[in-house]
């Protein structure tokens, strides 16, 4: 059951940074051909590219937490026993939760502040942008709760570096 939880989540991850990402790269080529092709540069293209780019950071690290690829230091696991591998790996989803949690919940005043800003060019409320902060920090939290799940539960084995394999 975890692991259909976490497959859905990522399976609509995938898809949503797949339609930002082509997004971004159909806009930013119709600036292309309407600058040097047309002469007639669009004003909101740049700022579009830019908030999908945003949103694809954000989501990427989600899909990146889930997958195992951060950055990680894998010399001392890779020396310890399997149990406490596993306890290392649920001490650290711990300690990335709360710090998810804890710029979720520092993000919010970022939205309440941004929520009468609009944006330039496409007069979007910004807080549509900032929004991807609490959204992807809290995803995260349940992919990493998820995890620590499978890991008590056993069903879940950890590689050298943490990740699920």
């Amino acid at each position: 059951m975890v692991e259909q939880i976490i497959r859905r989540v990522v399976q609509a991850l995938n898809w949503a940074v797949i339609a930002l990402m082509s997004v971004m790269v159909v806009v930013t080529s119709l600036q292309v051909i309407y600058r040097y092709v047309l002469g007639a540069p669009l004003s909101w293209s740049e700022e579009a590219s830019r908030y999908c780019f945003v949103w694809i950071v954000f989501l990427g690290a989600v899909l990146g937490l889930e997958r195992g690829v951060h950055i990680g230091v894998d010399i001392v696991t890779n020396r310890l026993p399997p149990p406490f591998r596993r306890s290392l790996a649920i001490a650290s989803h711990i300690l990335i939760g709360l710090f998810c949690l804890l710029v979720a919940y520092a993000s919010w005043p970022v939205l309440e502040v941004n929520m009468l800003q609009t944006s330039p060019a496409l007069g979007l409320q910004m807080t549509y942008v900032y929004v991807a902060i609490p959204v992807s920090m809290l995803l995260m939290v349940s992919v990493l709760i998820l995890r620590a799940i499978g890991h008590l539960s056993g069903r879940m084995e950890t590689s050298p570096t943490g990740g699920i394999t």
